[in-house]
């Protein structure tokens, strides 16, 4: 989100001078008048709580929902999805003199561009023209968490087995860093409990690993395989099957491809809210209610947001 933001101020704004500074505090910046912070998710926001906001310095928080920890923010802007902003958050707003500029999904910086440089050599089966994103456990807005659980992953394998019985499509899937999420859960090369259940269920319904499908388990400290297997995704006209409580890889495959969404434990009112608004307005539809040609005649790319976030941030 937060590079999103510097890529679009650098874009419009060329004589700015940009300093990026990861896990700083107040006293590492020079805070030269003007000046504007730019920062994000839980973070960003201990980050603006930690110390006084000079009056000559402009404050940008980019987040994908309202955390209760954000009650206590007075004088910045906050960037996040529309379908997020409630009347109880607009109210908190005006008390404490807070800036929203909303947004349809998060900020990204994904492109048709950054995928034509992505290396695929991790993928070998590069006629796959489906690509699937394992669900992960959610944080809810108080901070508890919602599961994505064992028999959601066992429901959508067994869903994605009959797709590939019905239209013999080659499949390539991963998971995330919340997908089984524990303390060990993508620190070792074991898989997870949830991911190992849809693979399963695969194997039982007669899918062969190597030969219609891959599955790439994602390692914390090692890179994703996810631009990857969107790109060869993208290149063969087809389409992802994104989880719901992912509004960040829905905003970002939406703006390349088409994407089917599928519901499931861990999405709360606000995920459910951001579906629906999506499959309202035909820029997706739910899984799987809906044939991929048709999915794809009405896919159109979702524009970019960072730059109307930008404008009204530095008007």
């Amino acid at each position: 989100m937060v590079t999103a933001v510097i890529n679009e101020i650098a874009l419009t704004h060329p004589t700015a001078q940009i300093t990026k500074k990861p896990n700083a505090n107040f006293h590492d910046l020079d805070l030269a008048d003007p000046s504007i912070i730019i920062t994000a998710g839980q973070f960003g926001i201990n980050f603006i709580k930690s110390d006084t906001i000079p009056t000559h310095v402009k404050v940008l928080l980019c987040t994908h929902q309202w955390f209760d920890s954000m009650n206590g923010l007075h004088n910045v802007s906050i960037t996040m999805p529309e379908h997020a902003i409630t009347e109880s958050i607009q109210t908190s707003a005006h008390t404490n003199n807070l800036t929203l500029l909303p947004t349809q999904g998060v900020l990204h910086t994904m492109s048709a561009e950054v995928l034509v440089e992505e290396d695929t050599s991790v993928i070998h089966l590069h006629a796959a023209k489906v690509g699937v994103i394992l669900g992960g456990d959610a944080e809810t807005p108080a901070g508890a968490w919602q599961v994505f659980s064992v028999e959601n992953a066992r429901k959508l394998a067994s869903e994605v087995a009959e797709l590939h019985r019905s239209a013999g499509y080659k499949i390539l899937i991963t998971n995330g860093p919340r997908t089984g999420r524990s303390a060990t859960a993508h620190k070792t090369e074991e898989l997870d409990v949830v991911s190992a259940a849809f693979l399963s269920v695969l194997h039982e319904a007669g899918l062969k690993e190597g030969t219609d499908f891959e599955f790439f388990n994602f390692q914390f400290g090692k890179p994703s395989a996810l631009k990857a297997v969107m790109k060869v995704v993208l290149n063969n006209k087809g389409f992802m099957i994104v989880p719901g409580e992912s509004t960040s890889s829905i905003s970002e495959i939406l703006a390349v491809m088409p994407a089917s969404i599928y519901a499931h434990d861990a999405m709360n009112e606000q995920h459910e809210a951001f579906v629906e608004k999506l499959t309202r307005s035909h820029s997706t539809a739910l899984w799987p209610l809906v044939l991929d040609s048709a999915l794809m005649k009405a896919y159109a790319p979702l524009p970019s947001q960072a730059v109307s976030v930008v404008a009204a941030f530095l008007k």
